[in-house]
């Protein structure tokens, strides 16, 4: 035992970890969390004005059908999935995960809309949320609009819109069109903005929606920072556990923890390109087990003598 290094007399067996989480009540774990991350946005920002997205995600599932996977034929080895829905603040230098939850396949992705706006607006004053063409729909638009909160979002080319395009290409239709989005669920109003953009392909025409009072150019510039909630999704893998359980109380909640550490890296860069996510990680086990090892010695050391 004498030659039992203090980092491995410190770490717990997989069996004992997997054990411990199974014991975890998933609900107090998820508020903890939360409030864990709502004090690094603290840290973060010092202003509540700020910029945010939502997305919905799906990461795969290696095992038998369960009524709260969804189907995805875009992913690797696997056609079921478990769908997420992300809220962030999309801030250069501090894209940050404000929530995340677990959408099931009966549920309406427009009261999934609906909790995170609520949640936004219940910790900041956002400037606009950022939305890809997934949301473009009659009740999506509702939604949105019901609230004070500027929204942006491609538009999807059906034919009005694409005639648009055309027409603004050759110089025939102005940059700046009011338009109606129609469904089965009605009509709404919001403006159509046409970009150009320079690709490889040449000139291509780039439509988004919006009910904001802002110019062509400002609602792509403003757009361009979406693909962060993009990023820092994918960023989550680098701090997600594998596992091979078919526990989905076990999978959320290693999704939840991947969601936290990833802020928490956030916060230590600050801005930064520093530490990479290797270097941050190296960091957080060494703090880790010093503490580990710290509480162990304090554990250990007598009780100082008392005189009569």
């Amino acid at each position: 035992m004498d030659g039992v290094s203090a980092e491995s007399r410190s770490k717990p067996s997989p069996d004992v970890i997997l054990r411990r989480l199974y014991e975890v009540d998933e609900e107090s774990a998820r508020r903890e969390l939360e409030e864990f991350n709502e004090w690094i946005l603290d840290e973060l920002y010092s202003s509540k004005d700020l910029m945010i997205a939502i997305d919905f995600t799906v990461i795969p599932y290696y095992g038998e059908e369960n009524p709260a996977l969804v189907s995805d034929s875009r992913l690797p080895g696997t056609n079921l999935g478990i769908k997420f829905a992300v809220l962030s603040v999309v801030e250069e230098g501090k894209t940050f995960t404000l929530k995340t939850r677990q959408v099931y396949p009966i549920e309406s992705e427009v009261s999934v809309l609906g909790e995170m706006l609520d949640y936004a607006e219940s910790l900041l004053d956002p400037t606009k949320v950022l939305l890809d063409r997934g949301f473009y729909s009659v009740k999506m638009i509702k939604e949105l609009k019901s609230r004070s909160m500027g929204f942006i979002m491609p538009a999807k080319k059906t034919n009005l819109v694409k005639k648009a395009c055309k027409k603004f290409k050759k110089g025939e239709a102005p940059s700046e069109l009011d338009y109606t989005v129609s469904g089965s669920k009605g009509e709404e109003n919001v403006r159509l903005l046409l970009t150009e953009k320079e690709t490889k392909n040449g000139t291509e025409i780039h439509p988004f929606i919006t009910n904001l009072d802002i110019t062509p150019k400002e609602a792509s510039e403003n757009y361009s920072w979406r693909w962060r909630i993009e990023t820092n999704i994918r960023e989550f893998e680098k701090f997600k556990p594998q596992t091979t359980s078919q526990s989905m109380e076990l999978r959320r909640l290693y999704f939840l923890f991947s969601v936290t550490l990833y802020n928490l890296w956030i916060l230590t860069r600050n801005g930064s390109e520093h530490p990479r996510a290797r270097e941050f990680k190296k960091w957080l086990e060494f703090e880790l087990l010093a503490l580990k090892v710290l509480e162990e010695y304090r554990d250990k050391v007598p009780p100082p003598p008392t005189f009569a």
